[in-house]
């Protein structure tokens, strides 16, 4: 029976190799509880439930069934202790989890599921409606929620609703300030100069419906690269970035 066997193993195995059989959900959730240990006596197992940039959101149980039920429909499901059985998040509240991947912690007595949480009105693990169980966020995901409440619907003159508008003016300042992050060299010049980077670098993400848990994984995914780019500078780019700057000076 071909049936799991991708088309490299077959190629493998017409040459004489050993053909590899993909795991089932069923056997990959047999493997994580392998793996893990619980002293509890439901013999549920300790769940921490993090985004793609690494934010814990809550904490929650996993039972057996749930871990295979989450690798089969790739959402995150796990144990509800007050019902008593299964919990796939969202199918109730709207708010589900699209999983990426499950990880047993180094002393192998607790899961860590990597999540992107989504919502039809928002974003909201936590059933107060907030992204994480521990309120309102600070930092960059703070800013990443104000922009998204901006974008639909922004008061009266507000500057970030005028950048969303004017593309023209978005690119100014995003070139203007990266010049002076670059040109900054006391730390809290630097830091100051870093902040209004991010702040204009994150309203062009969000208009285009770029989260930070979508370039979290962009960077993951450039560090598994083996290959190595020369990373010189762009003089094309540079030049237009001059161009930009001196017509602001004019």
């Amino acid at each position: 029976d071909d049936a799991g066997i991708g088309e490299g193993s077959k190629a493998l195995a017409g040459r004489g190799g050993i053909a590899l059989v993909d795991p089932t959900a069923e056997q990959l959730g047999m493997g994580y509880a392998a793996c893990i240990r619980t002293d509890r006596e439901d013999k549920l197992y300790t769940t921490v439930v993090v985004t793609r940039s690494n934010e814990a959101l809550g904490l929650v149980y996993s039972s057996k069934s749930s871990i295979v039920a989450a690798l089969q429909c790739g959402r995150g499901v796990y144990y509800s202790r007050s019902r008593g059985g299964l919990w796939r998040k969202g199918d109730t509240s709207g708010h589900y989890q699209t999983l990426h991947r499950i990880d047993v912690d180094c002393d192998g007595d607790a899961l860590r599921f990597t999540v992107t949480q989504r919502g039809d009105d928002c974003a909201a693990f936590c059933h107060l409606n907030t992204l994480t169980c521990w309120g309102r966020p600070r930092g960059l995901r703070h800013l990443e929620e104000t922009l998204a409440d901006r974008l639909k619907d922004a008061p009266e003159g507000s500057y970030t609703k005028r950048l969303f508008d004017d593309d023209a003016l978005l690119r100014d300042k995003l070139v203007e300030e990266a010049q002076e992050l670059s040109e900054a060299t006391e730390r809290k010049h630097v830091a100051e100069e870093l902040a209004d980077v991010l702040y204009f670098a994150m309203v062009r993400a969000a208009k285009a419906g770029v989260s930070i848990d979508d370039a979290a994984a962009e960077l993951d995914r450039r560090a598994r690269k083996v290959t190595r780019r020369k990373g010189d500078s762009k003089p094309e780019r540079i030049k237009a970035g001059e161009a930009i700057l001196a017509g602001k000076k004019e």
